[in-house]
């Protein structure tokens, strides 16, 4: 028997955009390196292929992300380094804040990183206001909810809406190509 991952590449991509689930795609992409590369964004059609979400389980104690798939009672793991990170899951992405104020858009499992614009015009917002007293926790914790319009995968076109100081009813949004957040104001 031929070695399956000596397969050619075009073959491979072949395959690859004749699965219609996301589950069967994750596996796939799973089997062996020539077969991850294969298993791109491009060679899977996410508007034809209606999926039933997969739920991110409870943070573990390891370097891992946790899915379930409801539809096949199955887990998949991605190997992403989130230790310490803070994550807000939306549309197959995960909206992750670190405890020095850094903010990023993950897509969990083609592992494109996005880089937002860090947490700075929230703090200067709530600077020099008497009623107002910042710990060192809420800086670190102001974001409260992550929404994504679309899966940034399917297009470039997408608005990042977060809910920040809940208490104070603030909202920002950010958008491909801005360099700051756009806060909206009350």
């Amino acid at each position: 028997m031929g070695n399956w991952a000596e397969l050619s590449h075009d073959l491979i991509a072949v395959i690859a955009k004749r699965i219609k689930e996301i589950e069967d795609y994750i596996v796939f992409g799973a089997v062996c390196t020539s077969w991850r590369t294969a298993a791109t964004k491009d060679n899977f059609d996410v508007l034809l292929s209606p999926q039933v979400p997969l739920l991110l389980l409870a943070d573990k104690v390891d370097d891992y992300l946790e899915f379930y798939s409801l539809r096949k009672k199955f887990h998949a793991y991605c190997s992403q380094k989130l230790r310490g990170l803070h994550c807000y899951p939306s549309e197959g992405s995960l909206f992750t804040m670190t405890t020095n104020g850094d903010y990023n858009l993950l897509h969990t499992f083609s592992r494109k990183q996005i880089q937002l614009p860090s947490r700075q015009l929230f703090l200067r917002e709530f600077e020099g206001l008497p009623e107002v007293e910042l710990h060192e926790a809420e800086t670190y914790r102001c974001i409260d909810k992550a929404i994504l319009s679309v899966n940034p995968s399917v297009t470039s076109d997408y608005v990042l809406m977060i809910s920040y100081f809940t208490y104070y009813n603030r909202l920002a949004f950010w958008r491909p190509g801005d360099l700051n957040w756009t806060s909206i104001d009350n």
